[in-house]
């Protein structure tokens, strides 16, 4: 007989990973004299509470870069799609991570106005700006903009113009 019955041993939650947050994706707004403060956009994958993994730092800090974050740094973190925000100061950090102070998350309405969609193309946000897209195979057709209508306006060019 063949063993039809799962025991609760053999159910192992699918493990996660915290997504890394990309060093080019952080933006320095401010540097004083005793702390900086950084925008940062996060990858499509993350989730807000992911923000308590140290681990998510890891590429920013080994880069050496500049932007490196340090004690005391202010963050003002931005979900991919923008449905939320978080503010966080740096309570410590090292080569392999940072630890946020309680990060305040601050959810954000829904857009009161629709993006453009014609049934060929639509105009999506990809976290880094606007863009179009074919929508039957999903391919970004202009590169990526500060806003909806210029997005909009870059669509309209890939149609092809009418004669006189």
């Amino acid at each position: 007989m063949a063993k039809t019955e799962l025991n609760a041993a053999d159910l192992k939650p699918a493990s996660r990973l915290a997504p890394v947050i990309d060093p080019d994706r952080v933006t320095l707004h401010a540097n004083g004299q005793v702390w900086r403060e950084y925008m940062i956009r996060c990858p499509s994958d993350m989730v807000s509470d992911d923000l308590k993994e140290p681990g998510i730092w890891r590429k920013l800090q080994a880069s050496g870069s500049r932007n490196s974050l340090k004690k005391f740094d202010r963050l003002f973190i931005v979900a991919f799609d923008e449905s939320w925000v978080a503010e966080a100061i740096v309570a410590s950090a090292d080569n392999k991570g940072a630890v946020l102070a309680k990060p305040r998350l601050t959810s954000m309405p829904e857009r009161y106005d629709k993006l453009f969609n014609d049934g060929t193309y639509r105009i999506e946000w990809n976290g880094f700006g606007f863009v179009s897209v074919r929508i039957a195979d999903g391919h970004v057709m202009t590169q990526a903009v500060p806003s909806a209508a210029l997005a909009e306006r870059l669509l309209a060019q890939l149609y092809p113009a009418r004669v006189a």
